[in-house]
């Protein structure tokens, strides 16, 4: 067994200069506005466990400094074994603290203290000795929500030393499993139950989003669902998956609302209920990944659990389930009060440690000739330490990022020359020549009766890139968050034909804000275009305004309504003006972000459809703001 000393590990993480700028020593309250009257909840020291720690402390060791140990586990040692626990070393600095020098040379008298425990549903029953079906955090088995009695617990557990009988009638008593010794047993200011944190990758997509997909599925025709699916744009058919990751779960949830809305019901059963249930578990899902939480968008969450168990009992109608209790489910209850103790739910996530797990043992373990593989795991391992080392200093104070973003376009157009009439026929550019001629005139030509275009040709670029901006404001090429592509067909090595691919967008008219939909409307991307400088200079007036550099010739979709009663989305059709598609020639830069539009298929989904015709064939759609979490932060 390979083990490192924790204490040391954690000496060596509180005493890094890197880290020093990002360490937090004491709890704080933070608030959205100066009358402090909104309080704000996102790392761990604005939450209220450490306040109560830091005051839990204080009486006792004046001057304290709380140091929150979360642990992550993937695969749990609950007992002692040669009487050694996994974390014996805790136990007394907890208590009685021990002195360490943070980055800047201070020294201080940390204390730290098992602050949460973030594992998967059955390690979570193995850690506290709950029996499966139970909630880890509080008594479910009489439909009561208080917090299991850990006095008693402790009591129990400490009996094994003195009579083994009684020892096993008191656990069973308390409701728990008869754990020999477990490692949180001894740990000061630990209380195990309290610590266990939800998690949203094993709770949540591969819990309770497993079970809606299941229900779903079992609701509706499998072939409607495929048929929804293969008419979406690309995705993959979710019936036939037989092993589905988080990640893949995740990417369900993008195009879930597409399946369900309209879609019709066995015995004619209202299909609004479920729409509702659907909606709600999707709300929360979403809600519950906020970076930073308020009182506000807490009771966000605890409405749509609320509208979740009011429209559950469809699932009940249709026969799928005979009850709800499921524990995942009931641990939605524990998500308000659990971020007001610790902070976001990004805190103690474990995909970190599931990555952890993938980067550090399976991509080191194919790296080896699978002969002495330990050996050549750890060389592995410390060479890529090392580069990632190198790659921290290169980007040294620039790692804060935000949801800002900007345009990235190639330096060079993937056709360098296009026919103004093959413009019009392969980028389906009806109106190319007087969109532009129009875009021109209302731009600096006003009085001009006519444009003549003094080319017959122009570059095309294929995609739109945007990368991130952090911080300071650097734009970083190296992460792309989405793309934009406008390609025409071609066919390819082997002689088959790739269709079409024009996206849908989110365009700016210019006085729309970083939320809400006020002020933008939704077009669709059909050719990205640039001038020559000597076009640009006939065409655009010389002046400090520089004229773009890249265009976007646009079909533009109705402006945006009330959001639909049932599923909340924003219902759009394609503009028409005197019998043909409203069309025009924007600059890129208004281009905000892709748009994901689902087809409003009704209740059969016509089987002349495809994926790559839909936009073409269907006529009104729903913006989809489950399509990623940027959408969902501002499609509001």
């Amino acid at each position: 067994m390979y083990s490192c000393n924790i204490i040391e590990c954690i000496k060596a993480l509180y005493s890094d200069p890197e880290f020093l700028q990002h360490l937090n020593y004491a709890p704080k309250h933070h608030y959205v506005y100066a009358d402090k009257t909104i309080r704000m909840y996102h790392d761990i020291h604005t939450g209220k466990w450490w306040w109560s720690m830091q005051k839990e402390l204080k009486a006792k060791k004046p001057g304290a400094t709380v140091i929150p140990i979360i642990l992550f586990s993937d695969k749990t040692q609950v007992t002692m074994f040669r009487n050694k626990s996994a974390y014996p070393p805790l136990k007394v600095p907890g208590k009685d603290g021990v002195t360490m020098a943070s980055g800047d040379g201070v020294v201080c008298q940390g204390h730290p203290i098992v602050t949460c425990y973030s594992a998967d549903y059955p390690k979570q029953l193995l850690t506290t000795g709950i029996k499966s079906g139970e909630c880890p955090k509080c008594n479910v088995l009489h439909e009561e929500l208080g917090s299991p009695d850990v006095p008693a617990i402790i009591a129990a557990l400490s009996l094994i030393d003195e009579d083994h009988d009684l020892w096993r009638r008191v656990c069973q008593e308390c409701g728990i499993k008869p754990i020999f010794k477990p490692f949180w047993l001894d740990l000061p200011h630990t209380n195990i139950f309290q610590s266990i944190t939800l998690d949203m990758l094993h709770q949540l997509y591969q819990g309770i989003v497993k079970h809606l997909i299941k229900w779903i599925k079992e609701a509706y025709s499998e072939a409607e669902i495929d048929a929804h699916c293969c008419r979406l744009p690309p995705n993959h058919n979710i019936c036939f998956l037989s092993h589905v990751s988080g990640t893949e779960h995740n990417q369900i949830c993008h195009f879930l609302p597409g399946i369900v809305i309209g879609i019709q019901l066995p015995r004619n059963l209202n299909n609004a209920h479920l729409t509702h249930a659907v909606r709600a578990i999707l709300n929360f899902l979403y809600l519950a990944q906020y970076p930073c939480h308020t009182e506000q968008t807490l009771a966000l969450l605890d409405n749509a659990l609320t509208c979740f168990h009011n429209n559950k009992d469809i699932f009940l109608d249709l026969g799928i389930r005979s009850n709800f209790n499921l524990p995942k489910l009931h641990g939605f209850h524990h998500y308000v009060h659990m971020i007001k103790l610790y902070g976001t739910t990004d805190n103690y996530n474990t995909k970190y440690t599931e990555c952890l797990h993938i980067d550090l043992t399976k991509d080191a373990y194919r790296a080896t000739n699978h002969k002495d593989v330990y050996s050549q795991m750890m060389l592995w391992l410390e060479r890529w330490e090392k580069i990632l080392w190198h790659n921290n200093f290169v980007r040294w104070h620039l790692v804060d990022m935000d949801y800002c973003r900007a345009i990235k376009m190639t330096k060079h157009p993937t056709v360098k020359r296009v026919q103004l009439d093959c413009i019009v026929q392969e980028y389906g550019t009806t109106f190319f020549t007087a969109a532009l001629a129009h875009y021109i005139v209302g731009r600096n030509h006003p009085e001009a009766a006519h444009i003549i275009l003094p080319f017959d040709t122009v570059a095309t670029f294929h995609r739109i890139k945007f990368n991130t901006i952090n911080a300071h404001g650097i734009q970083d090429s190296s992460v792309t968050v989405d793309l934009v592509h406008c390609q025409p067909s071609q066919e390819d090595k082997r002689g088959d034909t790739i269709p079409a691919h024009f996206d849908t967008v989110l365009v700016n008219e210019g006085d729309g804000g970083i939320m809400g939909v006020d002020g933008y409307c939704v077009m669709q991307v059909h050719v990205i275009f640039m001038l020559t400088n000597q076009a640009s200079n006939v065409l655009f007036h010389a002046g400090p305004a520089k004229p773009p550099t890249h265009f976007a010739y646009v079909e533009w979709f109705t402006p945006f309504q009330q959001p639909e009663l049932h599923h909340g989305l924003y219902k759009v059709s394609r503009l028409i003006c005197h019998g043909e598609r409203l069309a025009s020639v924007i600059d890129i830069s208004d281009i905000c972000r892709s748009i994901y539009l689902i087809p409003n298929f009704g209740a059969v989904a016509p089987r002349e459809w495809t994926s790559s015709t839909v936009l073409e064939c269907c006529s009104t759609f729903f913006l989809n703001s489950f399509s990623d979490r940027h959408a969902y932060l501002t499609i509001v």
